[in-house]
């Protein structure tokens, strides 16, 4: 058998060897963890010396049954001798005694022939101190450490397994599950596609491992693979019941044999084939122990979810609570369990790991034991049902059938009620929605709650009906004059109690009619007001419209600003409305490309903040957008859709409020989807409310991406041309970029590096980092006049009007004649000048002009001869 990386250690068996044949007494102690191959230098050794002649004495631990004394003596005199005695760490006290007397005695006599003692022993927390003693004293004792194949010797040993050499990420990989111990490495190599399957070779290699490195050792692997990543010392020991320096100890032997890196098992496959090897029973009884751990020691809620995840959960009947010598594990009852279940569960929800949330929910609600417990029942299930809407829409409906029985019997809170009013809504179950929330507020409650139109009256609908009134109340008329009509009554209405909902109507009007200016001026003056008279509720109400408006217009950063101040308004009061301004900010957090920080806002859906409200739909819309912007389309379908049937049967159809149909265009472009997407395009340019230069610009937008490259430019074009008009510099720059990629598809690489720098222009200007990243990539949106072309300012100020609208063309790769065209000139006129623009510019060549001329695509504005 070949040694890989172990040529120190052969040359230092050989030198002792030499000495054995020369006549010398020597004793060898190869020492290292299991697996590292200490026999197979033990083998080495006793191979070299039958090939010198010598005669050799094998044995190995713990059934070694050789009298030492007695085959030595048997030997000549003058011929040498080599004693290999393998694995000296497995043998019983008794053997370890007849060998410490031996090797006392060998240290007073001598040979003629020479003798050479080679022994191995693994590593282990305690050893023999007699032998060691012994060994130590005897004045040609050698000890040879073996350690871990490093990562040059692992690919090599991979190379002779597989006859070629491995690829430097192979070699990598290898050493990373196998921590370089050539047993675990050999057995890796042995499974197929050398990855770990369950009871396989490596399983099987990590159990012998732990078992040849003493009783402690495999105890602690199992503690390790069931704290996972929260393991310390500590905990380790609590769990085990041992001291904190007992478990170091043993931790040290695992390192060395590179089943652990610092206090944890190296790899996901050594855990799993520690805990597979268990018994059911004893691995339960294992996790549970755990979780009582990290409770006492306050690890976090989803960590020891999982630990309650994996036992099964602790019930009132378990009243265990002694942790071991290193502290308590706190109550002895289980009190604790389901607030610890459910608090893991919205932090799951939170970071979007559904599956894991559904798991420590169930668990909690089969927790729940007692009738103290029955609230709690009830919310959970509607956390669940809420959870599981987009996984399985039966068994959403199935989770809310509990609750629903609980309302109609009188015993589920108002808000609870609200909730699961919003739930059954979301499933399409309106009739039922409506009686939940009939039996949480009356209709003259209702419409206090909610303002009307300018100009509205209080509808009457047929009792029952309570969401759809809700949601009429949140829209405005819908006819030509919506705009004019609001700024009328903004203009002429005091901020007073009674006004403020119908004021608030008239500046989302404004948002909704492309005039998100005005509606931002709007609220500054009405967030002035309400500052003065300490009304936060107020405060944050004026504060989400300037934050949807300076969304509309682009300006991020200023849209987080006052969405964040309207949330710090209403923090710990905010209910449902605190939706509204958390919408806002995730949407304006998302197209700023800080997705972390929009996540955290995008809080699970609980009892206490239901979105069983028309604030449900701008949320909806958010969290689409979020999914959107994180890869994640067929989630942002879902939320799109979502608003969608409840905008329809709210009668909230608007686009000009919730554009519902192109954000699901977008994600279905996304997915390939292109005919659904347009079919939805159309279909929302056909409904009387999609007049708006905005609505039409995206819809354009949209609608290119399905088409050929040259229609495609021309639908760009009047996206372009419309959304100029809409004050949304962040869609215009969109609509750029995608006009700059048609141009550039076209082969018109001039024209379009001129509108795509305008387009990263824009979006910089935005806060867009995203958006200028797709648009050009590595460009700083940070660095002073990046992208935007400032080259050419000084000489294109020395051009007139005229000149400058012909260069700009020109430069974006017209041609005379159709500048000629688009200026509604000559093209002599045109020729003219050019040829004044090149001596003003000292240039004498069309592919010399600045390519950071203003340059707008659209422009067709006449110039004269």
């Amino acid at each position: 058998m070949t040694l890989l990386s172990r040529d120190a250690e052969r040359t230092q068996l050989d030198g002792a060897l030499a000495a054995c044949m020369r006549g010398d007494t020597g004793i060898v102690l190869v020492e290292g963890a299991v697996g590292c191959g200490k026999s197979a230098l033990l083998r080495h050794c006793a191979d070299a010396a039958h090939r010198h002649g010598a005669a050799t004495v094998r044995a190995a631990y713990p059934d070694c049954a050789t009298d030492l004394t007695t085959a030595v003596g048997e030997v000549p005199e003058r011929t040498p001798v080599v004693v290999c005695l393998d694995d000296i760490d497995q043998a019983d006290a008794a053997s370890l005694g007849r060998l410490t007397a031996w090797v006392r005695t060998t240290s007073h006599t001598a040979r003629a022939g020479g003798l050479l003692l080679v022994l191995t022993a693994a590593d282990a927390p305690s050893r023999d101190a007699g032998l060691d003693t012994e060994l130590l004293k005897h004045p040609a004792y050698t000890r040879i450490r073996v350690g871990l194949l490093d990562r040059p010797a692992t690919a090599a040993l991979v190379h002779q397994h597989t006859g070629a050499p491995a690829a430097r990420a192979v070699a990598d990989g290898l050493h990373r599950i196998s921590g370089g111990n050539p047993l675990l490495l050999r057995a890796l190599l042995s499974e197929p596609g050398h990855v770990p399957e369950p009871g396989g070779p490596f399983s099987r290699a990590v159990l012998t491992c732990l078992e040849r490195c003493g009783a402690a050792a495999p105890r602690l692997a199992r503690a390790l693979a069931a704290l996972g990543d929260s393991a310390t010392t500590e905990r380790i020991a609590s769990v085990l019941r041992m001291t904190p320096t007992e478990a170091a100890r043993t931790l040290t032997v695992l390192r060395a044999t590179g089943l652990a890196l610092g206090d944890r098992l190296r790899h996901a496959a050594t855990a799993a084939a520690v805990l597979d090897g268990m018994d059911p029973t004893e691995r339960e009884e294992l996790h549970r122990r755990v979780a009582r751990v990290l409770h006492a020691s306050r690890a976090e809620a989803a960590v020891i979810a999982d630990s309650l995840r994996a036992c099964g959960g602790i019930d009132g009947s378990d009243e265990s609570g002694d942790c071991g010598s290193s502290g308590s594990c706190g109550s002895s009852g289980s009190d604790w369990v389901v607030p610890v279940l459910r608090e893991a569960a919205q932090q799951a929800m939170a970071v979007d790991e559904p599956e894991r949330a559904a798991a420590c929910l169930q668990l909690a609600h089969a927790s729940c034991a007692t009738e103290a417990d029955e609230h709690a029942r009830g919310e959970i299930m509607l956390q669940l049902a809420a959870l599981t809407w987009r996984l399985s829409p039966a068994a959403a409906e199935q989770h809310l059938e509990e609750p629903l029985a609980a309302l109609r019997a009188g015993r589920l809170g108002a808000a609870t009620a609200g909730h699961l009013a919003r739930l059954l809504v979301a499933q399409g179950r309106i009739e039922e929605g409506a009686e939940a929330l009939s039996r949480t507020t009356g209709t003259d409650a209702l419409r206090e709650l909610f303002a009307l139109p300018p100009g509205g009256s209080h509808p009457t609908p047929p009792g029952g009906e309570h969401l759809s009134v809700c949601a009429a109340l949140w829209t405005h008329p819908g006819h030509q004059d919506d705009a004019k009509d609001a700024e009328r009554f903004l203009d002429g209405a005091p901020a007073a109690q009674g006004t403020h909902e119908a004021l608030a109507q008239a500046v989302r009007t404004l948002i909704h009619t492309d005039q998100p200016r005005r509606a931002a001026e709007w609220c500054r003056r009405l967030q002035e007001q309400a500052a003065r008279r300490r009304a936060p509720g107020l405060r944050a109400m004026y504060g989400t419209l300037h934050a949807e408006a300076l969304l509309r217009l682009g300006d991020l950063a200023g849209a987080e600003r006052e969405a964040s101040t309207a949330i710090r308004a209403v923090a710990g009061r905010g209910g449902h409305f605190r939706s509204a301004p958390v919408a806002v900010l995730v949407m304006a957090l998302t197209n700023m490309g800080r997705y972390d920080e929009a996540a955290r806002h995008l809080e699970p859906l609980v009892p206490e903040r239901t979105l069983a409200t028309v604030h449900a739909l701008p949320l909806l819309r958010a969290r689409g957008q979020y999914f959107l912007a994180t890869h994640r389309a067929e989630a942002a379908l879902g939320e799109f859709l979502d608003l969608g049937r409840l905008a329809r049967r709210w009668d909230l159809d608007r686009p000009r409020q919730y554009p519902w149909r192109t954000d699901a265009a977008e994600a279905l472009l996304r997915l390939g989807r292109h005919q659904e997407a347009t079919a939805l395009i159309a279909e929302q340019l056909a409904l009387p409310d999609a007049t708006g230069a905005r609505l039409r610009g995206v819809a354009l937008r949209l609608r290119a991406a399905t088409e050929m490259p040259r229609e495609r430019t021309r639908l760009l074009t009047r996206a372009v041309a419309e959304l100029r008009g809409s004050g949304d510099r962040l869609e215009l720059a969109r609509a750029l970029a995608d006009l700059g990629r048609g141009f550039q598809t076209l082969g018109e690489g001039t024209r379009a590096g001129s509108v795509v720098r305008r387009a990263w222009g824009l979006a910089a200007d935005c806060g867009a980092a995203p958006l200028c990243e797709k648009i050009l990539p590595g460009q700083d949106p940070g660095a002073p006049g990046s992208a935007r072309g400032t080259a050419g300012v000084d000489k294109t100020g020395r051009l007139s009007e005229s000149e400058r609208k012909v260069a700009a063309l020109a430069s974006a790769g017209y041609t005379n004649r159709e500048i000629a065209a688009e200026l509604f000139i000559s093209t002599s006129t045109v020729e003219q000048h050019l040829t004044r623009i090149y001596r003003k510019l000292h240039i004498s060549r069309r592919r010399d002009l600045p390519l950071d001329l203003e340059f707008d695509p659209c422009e067709s504005a006449p110039l004269r001869s």
